[in-house]
């Protein structure tokens, strides 16, 4: 197998792995790496819980003495400084490396090349860009936030063929099957955050937990202009849940919201409630690399009124309910050239239901 071939399928390996552990690693990216001597695997590792080893460092150990002299691909750049554990750079010139295969640059301020200078001055061969589109799409969550400052945000709706989240009466569970429901777990599984607004709470008191499939459950997050839904305890309100409310909301419901064990913060708000702007980049700047947005239409309308949903997953039942709640309220496109656009990614059947995933279609 020609070099090229054999470093895109080694490359692909790591990316397998990368993707394997997306939403465990949470704030830092899901890596993979493996080492590879005379055209065999003979070490993988991908990144563990925030303090615990990165992927290289697991590869190494996997692969022993037999790291000496053999090449290790890598899906994000090691890093080169010292966090919560010692720099990868190190370990991996102590453990004899003698190239090392890199599938994009890590765009951090702390990181930025400076990974790849360090082996480079060290005498080891590095060579960047091998597989390069399947590496960011598997750091997607985390190249978007150290790029943009704000988590990735998918708006995720369960509609009917019309287009309606619920009946006339209110009446939604369960519009999509039970394999649909479970695909919509996985995808709380693969994200940092999830988010409900004040609608949703009062209505079905969720728990925002992920079930049906195995994975860790996201930060719970909750937009409550005024604090109505705090009044009593729910299920949402737990250690750790984000509460978004405006200046003006009831101190007394906040301190109850603290002795919860909740988070909450005041932010900006307009005629719509709380401002998404404003919720992202207070999210952001606690290092949430991502958010779904599972609110209701209000929520979701604000979201697509303040452009700032990044993906968009719709589940589509094969239902007709006619007249129904819409999957969008609060914000309306006046021309066609003021809605917003996206471009289908995949489409995929679960049961009786499709799921299609749509990114956002940036200006050309």
């Amino acid at each position: 197998m020609a070099r090229n071939a054999q470093d895109e399928a080694f490359m692909q390996a790591a990316v397998a792995l990368a993707r394997a552990g997306i939403g465990a690693t949470f704030p830092n990216p899901s890596v993979g790496a493996v080492i590879v001597r005379e055209g065999r695997i003979i070490g993988r590792g991908r990144t563990g819980p925030a303090g615990t080893a990165h992927a290289e460092v697991r590869a190494l150990r996997r692969a022993g003495a037999g790291a000496r002299g053999a090449t290790l691909y890598v899906t994000l750049e090691p890093c080169a400084h010292h966090g919560r554990t010692p720099p990868c750079t190190e370990a991996i010139h102590a453990a004899g490396i003698a190239r090392v295969v890199v599938g994009i640059v890590d765009p951090s301020p702390r990181v930025r090349g400076r990974g790849i200078r360090w082996l480079r001055r060290r005498g080891i061969e590095v060579t960047v860009g091998v597989g390069r589109r399947a590496c960011r799409a598997a750091h997607e969550f985390y190249l978007h936030h150290e790029t943009t400052g704000r988590p990735f945000v998918t708006l995720k709706t369960a509609q009917t063929l019309d287009g309606c989240i619920a009946t006339a009466g209110g009446e939604s569970r369960w519009i999509t099957s039970a394999p649909a429901r479970r695909h919509a777990h996985g995808l709380r599984a693969r994200h940092q955050a999830i988010l409900v607004g004040v609608g949703t709470v009062l209505a079905d008191d969720p728990r925002l937990t992920v079930r049906h499939v195995r994975g860790e459950d996201p930060i719970p997050v909750v937009l409550d202009t005024h604090l109505r839904s705090v009044r009593r305890r729910r299920a949402v309100f737990r250690p750790g849940t984000f509460v978004f409310h405006g200046a003006g909301a009831d101190a007394r419901l906040v301190r109850r919201l603290r002795r919860w064990g909740c988070v909450p913060l005041s932010v900006a708000t307009g005629r719509a409630g709380v401002d998404p702007a404003a919720v992202l980049e207070a999210l952001g700047r606690m290092s949430v690399r991502s958010l779904l947005v599972e609110g209701g239409a209000r929520v979701a309308g604000s979201f697509l009124a303040a452009d700032v949903v990044d993906r968009l997953v719709a589940y589509r039942a094969p239902r007709i309910v006619g007249r129904g709640r819409p999957g969008v309220e609060g914000w309306a496109a006046e021309r066609l050239a003021d809605g917003r656009r996206f471009e289908l990614r995949s489409v995929e059947v679960l049961g009786p239901d499709l799921v299609c995933v749509y990114d956002r279609l940036l200006a050309r």
